[in-house]
């Protein structure tokens, strides 16, 4: 009796039958149904987080062809964007040495307002994506082009002004006094320089060019011989009269060509390079002045440098704070 009651109990649970044949307890359909379906539903499971695993790892790990074409774009668009900018810098670098230029021009030579300045735009595209570096550079090309019109502009003006004073261009200085077209010659700067012989501050008035002795040296422009003698300072020396406001002044001469009230023409010899009066070693100490004051000559050689050797001249001749007289 106490084993019926059992097995009536485990029976009313619907879990297990009674095998008489086998005299044992077996799973009902229904147990073994809920089994075989947790069974897959946790294989499922197992089999979808691989596979997002998978998923997260190629993501990360394996590119796409279509982002491996992309990512080359975006380097060889920041190749090409930098090259541009670092050529940018140097177009505005030459052009504000020409603005430079341009202004000494108009003041000293023409007595005029010179032009307004062009504001600087320089730019770093350094951190910046594809999409900002295309869209920056649109627009610097556009300021680029108003920035050359106004250029243009400006030179335009400079050739009418120009075109006006055709007959005394020839009186003013715009060629180096030695044939240093090539920067053959070391310079030394117009300013405040050290003395080389008292070893104390003073005011540079001219360039120094460290050439041999006996280098001919040319007037820079027509004019007349004002004076052909010997000072203590200067030692031989030959100064000329252009007759419109400009004097150029050639010193520590070994010898000269010319004798006083000769007219001379651009380029015409007048003497030879030494080492005479208070000089450190053989070199031509060249001046300009106009209307009795000193201006700096390295902006009076336009006419046979190109502007990037003017470049080259002028970061030669303000390096160090030396000259040679």
């Amino acid at each position: 009796m106490h084993r019926r009651q059992i097995i009536c109990f485990i029976m009313s649970e619907d879990k297990y039958t009674f095998d008489p044949d086998s005299l044992s307890f077996e799973e009902t359909d229904k147990k073994k149904g809920k089994k075989i379906f947790f069974s897959i539903l946790t294989q499922l499971f197992a089999a979808v987080s691989i596979g997002f695993l998978v998923f997260l790892t190629i993501s990360y790990t394996i590119k796409t062809p279509g982002q491996r074409k992309t990512e080359r774009e975006n380097e060889v668009l920041k190749e090409v964007y930098g090259q541009l900018n670092d050529r940018y810098k140097q177009t505005t670098y030459v052009m504000a040495d020409l603005q430079d230029r341009d202004r000494e021009i108009y003041r000293a030579i023409f007595s005029t307002v010179p032009p307004q300045d062009s504001d600087s735009l320089e730019y770093n595209y350094e951190g910046l994506d594809a999409s900002q570096i295309a869209k920056h550079y649109n627009s610097t090309t556009n300021n680029v082009a108003d920035m050359l019109s106004s250029e243009d502009s400006t030179v335009n003006t400079l050739f009418e002004v120009l075109e006006m004073h055709k007959d005394s261009l020839k009186f003013i200085p715009s060629v180096m006094p030695l044939d240093n077209a090539n920067l053959k010659y070391l310079a030394y700067g117009y300013g405040k320089k050290l003395d080389p012989i008292y070893k104390t501050p003073q005011q540079h008035k001219g360039i120094d060019f460290a050439a041999p002795k006996g280098t001919v040296v040319n007037a820079t422009a027509s004019g007349t011989i004002e004076y052909v003698g010997e000072k203590r300072d200067h030692g031989i020396m030959v100064i000329i009269d252009h007759k419109n406001g400009f004097k150029t002044i050639y010193s520590h001469l070994s010898d000269y060509v010319v004798r006083y009230g000769k007219q001379v023409k651009r380029g015409e010899t007048i003497g030879f390079v030494g080492n005479t009066g208070k000089s450190l070693t053989a070199h031509l100490h060249y001046e300009i002045t106009y209307k009795g004051k000193s201006i700096n000559p390295i902006d009076f050689f336009f006419e046979d440098i190109n502007p990037e050797n003017y470049h080259k001249l002028k970061m030669m001749a303000n390096n160090g704070g030396l000259c040679l007289d």
